[in-house]
């Protein structure tokens, strides 16, 4: 369940980490090179939950021992920075390594910054306060995957102050807000996510730095994304069979929306269960439309040739990277497939794996509204509006 639990945050979390670092607006580095970056940096994570398989992918060594990172009630200053750079070094194998190398530089730095707040206030030491500041925001944040929303609340409220109080914001403060937001976007409410990127937002308005600049562009685009739910989906494009799609054209039609690319693995794992699914219910009223995201024309139609999608697939290849349908929709992930009624509202954002199973067992199959699917323990659940989920059943039957 661990392990489950840690792909989750690397395919919701990750990615948005990666995305703000890497700049997706930039001009310099089209969005889909660093969505296909990307995938590549947030391969960390995935390692991280699974206790086998190394990085490269290559076969597994024996695993070193991992280290006791219990901190000694009378450590000093200098034991603490060793302690905490030790634990900053070290390549998790599995959830409970990686929780105890966060939670040991959560506690160092706790203590560190109490002790240097006792010694002076000279530069070197009012550095290390601030470093140590951040490490201890930093690693709460990566904690709140383990935690109930009571503490993610708490940890939340920590963050925004902690942002606040910043006279400038460092890129390694923005990963942190963003990696706050994105572990929130896990939870059924979506509203403490968005605040937070509003906040970010907010904080780089008057800031003239490009790069902030561009960050706060790709920020806007992430608020748009959780906007899109209860709201119109709002799509006009050809598909690359020279077909015109328009949402309002797929009135009375339940519609899956898959932004994909040829080079996202998790993408293509999906695939076969969208087929399934789209085989079992287009007589029903289901219909598919995938977006794609690659930068390399080729790679897509050789992917294309092989799967023989039965859907009309549209290239996002827009030659502006801020024209592109990835950045209207805010899409700062891969895989993100949305779930549209039939009067083309967006009433679900994360409509894969088992969640779209279950969506799909619910609206065509259920007389009444099915329970939610079960997370794993600590998991919470995935979004799912009751009312726009009893308008959808109720459409569904006539």
């Amino acid at each position: 369940m661990l392990a489950y639990r840690l792909h989750r945050i690397r395919t919701v979390v990750s990615p948005a980490i990666s995305s703000l670092v890497l700049c997706v607006c930039s001009p310099s580095l089209g969005a889909q090179d660093k969505l296909a970056q990307n995938e590549t940096a947030a391969s960390a994570i995935q390692t991280a939950g699974d206790t086998n398989a190394p990085a490269d992918g290559t076969s597994a060594p024996a695993a070193k021992a991992f280290p006791d990172l219990t901190i000694p009630a009378d450590a000093d200053a200098e034991q603490l920075l060793a302690l905490i750079a030790q634990a900053k070094s070290l390549k998790p194998r599995n959830a409970h390594q990686y929780q105890a190398m966060q939670t040991a530089i959560r506690d160092g730095s706790k203590r560190l910054v109490k002790l240097l707040g006792e010694s002076g206030d000279d530069t070197k030491v009012a550095h290390r306060v601030q470093q140590a500041e951040l490490d201890t925001i930093s690693s709460s944040v990566a904690l709140m995957a383990f935690v109930g929303e009571d503490a993610q609340q708490k940890t939340l409220e920590q963050v925004h102050e902690f942002l606040k109080g910043r006279k400038e914001l460092s890129l390694q403060d923005m990963q942190t807000g963003v990696l706050a937001a994105a572990m929130l976007e896990l939870q059924p409410d979506k509203k403490p996510a968005r605040d937070t990127y509003q906040l970010l937002c907010d904080l780089l308005e008057n800031d003239e730095r490009e790069e902030m600049q561009s960050l706060r562009l790709n920020l806007q685009a992430s608020i748009g994304r959780l906007d899109l739910l209860g709201s119109k989906f709002e799509l006009e494009a050809t598909s690359l069979d020279g077909r015109d799609i328009r949402i309002d054209d797929y009135a009375g039609k339940f519609v899956i929306v898959d932004f994909f690319a040829s080079w996202c693995e998790p993408c293509l794992t999906e695939v076969p269960r969208l087929q399934k699914q789209f085989e079992k219910y287009k007589d029903k009223g289901l219909a598919v439309i995938a977006i794609s995201l690659d930068a390399d024309a080729d790679a897509l139609d050789k992917y294309l040739q092989r799967a023989e999608l039965p859907w009309p697939i549209i290239h996002d290849n827009h030659e502006d990277p801020l024209q592109r349908l990835q950045m209207k929709f805010g899409v700062s992930h891969l895989p993100t497939v949305l779930l549209l009624n039939k009067e083309g509202t967006v009433v679900s954002l994360e409509a894969r794996g088992a969640e779209l199973d279950r969506l799909m067992q619910m609206l065509f199959e259920s007389p009444t509204l099915a329970d939610p699917a079960p997370p794993p323990p600590g998991e919470p659940p995935i979004e799912t509006p009751p009312e726009k989920l009893e308008s959808r059943v109720e459409s569904s039957k006539s």
